[in-house]
């Protein structure tokens, strides 16, 4: 249960889902979830892999990942912050390549699937079969948490268009208190 609470909570690619739902719509926000899916994916099997080869010891450089990815957090709300752009600029930033781009660098979420495989799996089992069966049920606590914050940005989308300044200003706190988070 835990593992569902901290995959829904408001994380970038949430967040990042969210706006983009806003912003372009159910259709074109889809097209971006796929990239979330496959960056995590990608994500979830290197990070399995790297837990099985490094186990326990890669605990140590845990503290240099989180500045990296609260520095991109950060990256990430400035840009929203600013996102004052023509539709044809916008779109750019609705693609399966940012999708991707950023799940394969969303700190809470490598953080998070390096927490569960030391936590939960390594403490049982060093097979690498079990930690990919692991990381195949995280898809839910991911993707799944995504899917669902983008389905709500579709459904508030016509509520939302009238205050879509207000809107960039609430998620670029939200993605710096993330980044705080992170640090603290």
């Amino acid at each position: 249960m835990q593992l569902l609470l901290i995959g829904y909570t408001p994380g970038p690619a949430n967040i990042y889902s969210l706006a983009m739902s806003l912003r372009h719509g159910r259709r074109e926000a889809s097209i971006m979830w796929l990239g979330l899916l496959a960056g995590f994916s990608t994500a979830v099997f290197c990070m399995a892999t790297l837990t099985h080869f490094i186990g326990m010891a890669f605990g140590e450089y845990i503290i240099y990942l989180k500045y990296l990815g609260a520095a991109y957090i950060l990256y990430l709300a400035y840009k929203i912050y600013t996102s004052h752009k023509t539709a044809e600029a916008a779109n750019k930033d609705c693609s399966f390549q940012s999708g991707m781009i950023v799940q394969l660098t969303n700190a809470k979420m490598l953080l998070f699937d390096l927490t569960v495989f030391s936590t939960f799996v390594l403490p049982y089992s060093n097979r690498f079969i079990d930690l990919l069966e692991v990381g195949a049920w995280l898809l839910i606590a991911g993707p799944g948490a995504n899917l669902v914050w983008l389905l709500a940005g579709s459904y508030l989308r016509k509520f939302f268009m009238n205050y879509g300044r207000q809107i960039d200003i609430v998620s670029s706190v939200a993605l710096l208190f993330c980044a705080i988070y992170i640090i603290l």
